[in-house]
């Protein structure tokens, strides 16, 4: 199974860490005294549930050596928990064990060395999880749900994408949807990001190969109410595809090295944000206004940052339909992507126009 990128603007605003790379950029809240910084957010798709913890500085020197500096931003021996409530009972208290990771990516904080914090215990969506801990002299705490399971269905579940009903040279070929329709919205979810990634192979002049991809994303569906239930339908446009998949191709320009590329399978994408999750990339926007003065987002006491609830949920290997192999033939010979060297691999293809052998 390919690991889903969290090419999302989750990862690019909220924090780099998810153990390869951790920053997290705040700026100072307080001229006078250091506050605690919180970014985690509970997935219940993975079984590790990682949280960054650090604390704003204050010095006489540079801000930018000081930034460098791990012992000023982190704390030592620090004692952080979640617990599990049903309602208003604790049901469990996980004790956050600390993690080094090497690998941090360089930037304004200190690298390649950092710690993060971690515990295992399987997630309930009918529980809320609360962090707590005492830092900077202040007692933090913050308690939020756990967003539901995804809700797959049929047209989700179904293994081909057609794209094209009818296939034509001369210009003419129909074009048709892939619809994923009735998509239930999950408890505890305020939005979904959907992303259909179309995978292909390019085989070059001197003999090697390299995996690739491109994504083909769809905008932000935000529910009305935290209950689940709500309806939604995605429309992966036929003609849209291929004209994208056709520009993405001339803008690489690399033509000149490319024998062939082998038409691949297909992925469905899902990435959704719990609520405090979602206000906080809404206010982390880039301002469209004059006025570009933003007000920080923070749901923790006594603390900045979010602590939230997310998943990603990945249906992958699509192919294109075989019974009459349309979109295929679009693919390889069709008005826009023809010349771009497309081809199948599948031996049902072979010494046709459109297949690699």
């Amino acid at each position: 199974m390919r690991t889903t990128p969290f090419l999302s603007l989750i990862f690019l605003v909220v924090f780099g860490f998810l153990i390869g790379s951790c920053e997290t950029k705040v700026d100072l809240i307080d001229t006078t005294k250091e506050k605690a910084v919180v970014f985690g957010f509970l997935d219940p798709t993975v079984d590790t549930q990682f949280v960054k913890i650090t604390k704003t500085f204050v010095t006489e020197g540079s801000a930018v050596e000081a930034a460098q500096d791990p012992e000023i931003s982190e704390y030592k021996n620090l004692e952080a928990y979640v617990v599990s409530y049903d309602g208003k009972d604790t049901i469990d208290t996980y004790l956050l064990q600390e993690k080094t990771v090497t690998d941090k990516d360089s930037g304004a904080f200190y690298y390649p060395v950092q710690t993060v914090y971690y515990f295992t215990e399987p997630l309930n969506d009918d529980y809320e999880y609360e962090i707590s801990f005492t830092g900077s002299g202040n007692d933090v705490s913050s308690k939020v749900p756990v967003v539901g399971d995804f809700i797959p269905n049929i047209t989700i579940n179904d293994p081909t994408v057609k794209l094209v009903l009818q296939f034509s040279t001369s210009g003419s070929t129909k074009y048709i949807p892939k619809i994923i329709k009735d998509l239930i919205s999950s408890k505890n979810v305020r939005s979904y990001e959907f992303t259909f990634r179309y995978h292909y192979k390019e085989v070059y002049t001197d003999g090697t190969e390299k995996e690739k991809f491109m994504d083909f994303k769809f905008p932000t569906w935000q529910t009305e109410t935290l209950q689940g239930g709500e309806e939604h339908t995605y429309k992966i446009e036929g003609e849209a595809f291929f004209q994208f998949v056709a520009n993405k191709i001339i803008a690489e320009n690399n033509e000149d090295n490319v024998v062939r590329r082998e038409i691949g399978t297909m992925d469905y994408i899902f990435e959704y944000a719990g609520d405090d999750l979602n206000t906080f990339m809404e206010l982390s926007q880039p301002s469209t206004s004059i006025n570009i003065e933003q007000n920080p987002f923070s749901n923790l006491n006594n603390a900045v940052g979010v602590w939230s609830s997310r998943g990603s949920s990945s249906f992958e290997d699509k192919i294109f339909e075989l019974e009459l192999s349309n979109s295929y033939k679009e693919m390889a010979i069709g008005q826009y992507t023809t010349g771009l060297k497309f081809c199948s691999t599948s031996p049902s293809h072979n010494g046709t126009a459109w297949g690699c052998n």
